[in-house]
């Protein structure tokens, strides 16, 4: 991890929601031991308490388990804040099908709450954790950036996405506000708690004889660690400079390079020592609805702003299963 302080001298009080996540969880680590003020807010429907504990009693920590969707509580947690690192939502991608609702509150309707206690109290910066989910089938066959479009989604955690960005440029334009809006690759690291890496992992510790794929095996998509993803939208914060003609900002964020699905099968069956284990592939056009099979997105823009990933996806693909396995 880099020793500089992530956010140089520009920010003091930091408010995190979404903290006891995969992403915040990983942030507060940077953070805290950094000696920002870090506010962690989230109702641990997706995160865990384990993933902060180490934190939690710092005096320049406070945990808030609460709801987004309480906008009073929001108000009076963010509060005095000088930047607030949007990351709660929805993650649940393949539940939200079940319940639709989930990605219009834990999405639109939070960040909406978020963008308004920010304007009630008068804090300007948020950086907002999007996805590549927004360009729908524009990049199932060819690398697209971030002026791609129409955007049509084909899942509800990208619309809930793409309802996200719209409020949070609409009030950069209209109360003041400065956003970055990174759109993600696929972030792995320790911690996953869903994901085609978990899924692999577990279900080969059910059964190391057969390993399922589902879909038609074709899948491919960014893969980057986690600490990447936080030095680059760290970075993207730092060396975007915004102002009242243009207060929002958006870059994809990954790396510039893909990892077939059957290539991080083969990654985690050699990990975990698996010789003989048969493969079987579905065969299904999709995973389950809502799926996007092949995710391809061009990073030049935050490249040429001089930031890059050290590591290419299947790199960071290993990196990832080895620590899901506890090996480093």
């Amino acid at each position: 991890m880099t020793v500089a302080r992530l956010l140089k001298d520009r920010y003091r009080k930091i408010f995190v929601s979404g903290g006891a996540g995969f992403i915040g969880s990983h942030l507060l680590d940077i953070l805290v031991p950094q000696g920002y003020e870090v506010t962690a807010y989230d109702n641990l429907s997706n995160g865990k308490i384990e993933f902060i504990e180490q934190h939690i009693g710092k005096p320049n920590f406070t945990f808030i388990r609460a709801d987004m969707l309480d906008r009073k509580r929001l108000i009076e947690a963010v509060r005095g804040h000088d930047l607030v690192w949007h990351l709660a939502a929805n993650t649940d991608i393949i539940g939200s099908h079940e319940r639709p609702e989930r990605d219009l509150r834990d999405c639109v309707e939070a960040t909406f709450n978020m963008v308004e206690a920010m304007r009630q109290c008068g804090i300007r910066d948020i950086v907002f954790s999007s996805t590549g989910a927004v360009y729908g089938s524009l990049c199932e066959d060819r690398a697209v950036s971030e002026d791609a479009g129409p955007l049509c989604p084909i899942s509800g955690y990208a619309a809930g996405k793409i309802g996200s960005e719209a409020f949070i440029c609409c009030y950069c334009h209209m109360y003041g506000l400065r956003g970055w809006i990174f759109r993600f690759g696929n972030v792995i690291g320790a911690r996953m708690t869903h994901g085609v890496i978990y899924d692999f992992i577990h279900r080969l510790r059910e059964n190391p004889d057969e390993l399922l794929i589902k879909g038609d095996g074709r899948q491919e998509k960014n893969y980057f660690l986690v600490e990447e993803c936080i030095e680059g939208m760290a970075f993207g914060l730092l060396n975007t400079e915004l102002d009242d003609q243009k207060p929002c900002e958006i870059f994809n964020l990954g790396t510039d390079s893909v990892t077939p699905v059957t290539k991080i099968a083969q990654i985690v069956l050699e990990e975990m020592g698996l010789k003989n284990t048969r493969i079987v592939i579905e065969g299904t056009p999709r995973a389950w609805p809502g799926d996007q099979p092949r995710v391809h997105i061009t990073v030049e823009k935050i490249n040429r702003l001089g930031w890059k990933a050290r590591l290419s996806s299947d790199e960071a693909v290993r990196i990832a299963v080895r620590r899901m396995l506890g090996k480093e």
